[in-house]
């Protein structure tokens, strides 16, 4: 695992955010929408039309980092998230991780 996808801390942002402070500098804002839209689960993929989800099933009551590779989400829903933290890393959308590094509204 290299600093790119070491987390260094999480931390909630407003009321729909999480933070992630990541090892190589990186700050990533991640809408808990994405986070749950990404979850790998067979009951979400199936439900991956796009549709809009209940506003429990988009708020975190619990995350935590499971040693050094995933990232726990317990969901207001009752419903749980494991993801790798390459693939939270892959969530982020900023200027730098979308491709347009020369438009940054923030730092690194």
């Amino acid at each position: 695992m290299g600093e790119r996808t070491h987390v260094e801390r999480l931390k909630q942002v407003g009321r729909y955010a999480l933070g992630v402070e990541w090892g190589d500098g990186h700050d990533s804002i991640i809408p808990h929408r994405a986070i749950r839209r990404s979850c790998p689960c067979d009951e979400c993929a199936a439900a991956a039309s796009g549709a809009p989800l209940p506003p429990p099933a988009e708020q975190p009551v619990r995350v935590e980092l499971l040693g050094d590779e995933a990232v726990f989400v317990a969901w207001a829903d009752q419903h749980e998230t494991v993801l790798l933290t390459e693939e939270l890393r892959a969530l982020c959308r900023c200027a730098h991780c979308a491709g347009e590094p020369e438009y940054p509204i923030s730092g690194r």
